[in-house]
């Protein structure tokens, strides 16, 4: 007898209620939905698996002659469009939801059209970036030689890549590719590197299904030029608009996208907090940081739970020295979601604005490992390993930004300026070239690409590269200086003066004075006046000089030179005055009337 038997007194006991299979499919095709609008994953994942297999029995129950893909539930659309059976499809979608990929491919294997093709390959795709990324915690690229080892564990570790790419050839093949197959066919040839062929699906993906806004996302790191822009084949879609706006900020023409989000906002989006930090991000780009700061805090107002974004708003607190806004900006971020990505970049910077560049750099790696991806992290985290004399590390992570974004000109001026402090200055003045030419209207950029020339005594080029800063706004204040100092090189006294006089004007009419160049001009321009002899001129200027401790004692100097030259112009002065006096004729009283006997006669005559 088997010992787990029961008698019928105690299966009696048992309470086991009986049920009609048909009763639970029902139950079950009501409770999905209504989970799925409350937002309970789990509950609806075992709902959606308990369905499947009451499909399944109750088919196989009833002779299975019908059709399994009807299993009762509606989902708005047919089950060739679907692929599969609305139950398999639901509980696949369920597993995709709670990120179990490979579960969800596995009981899509047999799919080949349709949303559960779909779902099936992009559950392989994700999978494959989740793995990338396991990789990538196990080993970081922070030296050197971690670098090579993740770069060539990330390079040989792309057949996932190409057994979904050899699976969406064969299929397209057969029958066309629906709006999000070709999504998925996209995101696989941009991973690859294969950039030309991507474009085409992104711009296909886009025209089936204009609201797939990661697709228009994705489209945006495509578009290199305006004119590429332009030329795009994209659909009069309202969502078009939105994505203008986000190119125009990449491709650091700033007004044209707060033009669009004025205009968004005037008809009826002025709520939208992704209009807002759009915007402020174009304010950030045009180096507007305090309208920026303005529209990250009306998006705070209107959702202040939102961390998207805030990342952004952290950089511009840092970039206008308010220690004070980053702190509690850091506290509520940590308070909301403590180990958000976006968190992890506000508590970085707040650690940095405090000099604490090793709990920056923890951070940045924190956010790094969750999304590493994202070439923002990737400059700040060199930033850090700058700061903290790590050039090997500091470089190896602006080149991750750039293999993520080309036209990202803080990574080339970062690796610039990474060559530069080790002396490398060809090397930087490739990279400072790359970072000027994405943004030729940055005066930091053209200073950074002079200051290279003035080293190599190339002085001719800085001269230039000093004047353009200049021409553009100068946001240092110190481009009038250094083109001085260049002229002052070249023997070119006049130019070097006159640029030295516009400096020290707008220096004080700004109320703010950069001390090493300051001091420096005026020092300059009282000695040149003095060789011009205009000695109150010279006076005015070493007086300036007198505030300046390192240039204090040659002020005194040339004030005491000043002092002696008058001293002696005045003395040279009375001598000439008393040779005159003495050398000057004494006229005599016959020699007056001499002249005036003969003026008389000449008139009487």
């Amino acid at each position: 007898m088997n010992p787990l038997s029961m008698s019928f007194d105690e299966q009696r006991d048992v309470n086991y209620l009986q049920f009609d299979p048909k009763t639970v499919l029902t139950d079950l095709q009501k409770a999905i939905p209504a989970l799925d609008l409350v937002g309970l994953v789990h509950s609806r994942k075992w709902c959606c698996e308990m369905l499947q297999c009451i499909t399944i029995g109750t088919a196989s129950t009833e002779g299975g002659g019908g059709d399994e893909l009807d299993d009762g539930i509606n989902l708005n659309i047919t089950a060739r469009e679907l692929g599969t059976s609305s139950s398999l499809y639901l509980m696949a979608k369920s597993y995709f939801d709670l990120r179990e990929y490979t579960r969800c491919a596995n009981h899509l294997r047999n799919c080949t059209s349709g949303y559960g093709f779909f779902l099936r390959l992009y559950a392989l795709y994700l999978d494959g970036l989740k793995h990338r990324c396991d990789d990538f915690v196990d080993v970081f690229p922070d030296t050197a030689s971690n670098q090579r080892q993740a770069t060539t564990k990330a390079s040989l570790d792309n057949t996932w890549l190409i057994r979904l790419r050899t699976e969406l050839t064969t299929n397209e093949k057969t029958q066309p590719l629906n709006g999000y197959s070709c999504y998925v066919y996209a995101l696989v040839l941009k991973r690859l590197g294969l950039l030309n062929e991507a474009l085409p699906y992104f711009v296909r993906t886009v025209k089936a299904v204009p609201h797939l806004w990661s697709a228009w996302e994705d489209l945006v790191t495509l578009i290199d030029s305006e004119q590429k822009l332009h030329s795009l084949d994209l659909p009069k879609h309202w969502i078009r608009n939105v994505f203008y706006a986000r190119c125009y900020v990449e491709l650091h023409k700033p007004e044209l996208c707060v033009y669009i989000c004025k205009e968004l906002t005037q008809i009826g989006f002025h709520n939208s907090t992704y209009i807002l930090l759009l915007q402020a991000k174009a304010y950030e780009t045009g180096a507007e940081l305090q309208l920026a700061r303005t529209c990250c805090e009306d998006a705070r107002t209107i959702d202040p739970y939102n961390l998207d974004s805030m990342d952004i708003f952290s950089n511009i607190l840092f970039v206008l020295e308010d220690y004070h806004a980053l702190a509690g900006l850091a506290q509520k971020c940590i308070e909301i979601e403590k180990y958000r990505f976006e968190t992890c970049i506000v508590v970085g910077n707040f650690y940095s604005i405090r000099n604490d560049h090793a709990r920056a750099i923890q951070y940045f790696t924190r956010a790094l490992r969750m999304n590493p991806d994202y070439p923002a992290a990737w400059i700040l985290l060199g930033h850090e390993f700058v700061e903290g004399k790590n050039h090997a590390a500091a470089i190896n992570a602006y080149r991750e930004a750039l293999d993520l974004n080309r036209r990202d000109h803080r990574a080339w001026y970062g690796l610039g300026e990474t060559y530069e402090i080790i002396k490398m200055y060809n090397y930087a003045l490739y990279y400072f070239k790359e970072a000027f030419a994405l943004k030729p209207n940055d005066s930091r950029y053209s200073n950074a690409l002079g200051e290279v020339y003035e080293r190599t005594q190339k002085l001719h080029e800085a001269k230039k590269c000093y004047w353009r800063s200049y021409c553009v706004g100068d946001i240092e204040g110190n481009a009038l200086a250094k083109y001085a100092h260049v002229c002052d090189h070249l023997k070119d006294e006049e130019t070097a003066a006159r640029a030295y006089m516009e400096f020290i004007r707008t220096q004080e009419l700004r109320q703010v004075k950069n001390f090493t160049e300051f001091s420096h001009a005026a020092e300059f321009l009282a000695n040149y006046h003095v060789k011009k002899r205009q000695y109150d001129q010279a006076c005015s200027y070493a007086r300036k000089c007198l505030e300046f401790p390192e240039v204090k004692n040659a002020a005194k100097d040339i004030l005491n030179k000043i002092t002696g030259l008058r001293e002696g112009q005045q003395q040279l002065k009375d001598k000439e005055f008393s040779q005159q006096q003495t050398s000057a004729p004494v006229p005599t009283a016959q020699s007056t009337i001499h002249e005036f006997d003969s003026s008389l006669t000449t008139t009487i005559d």
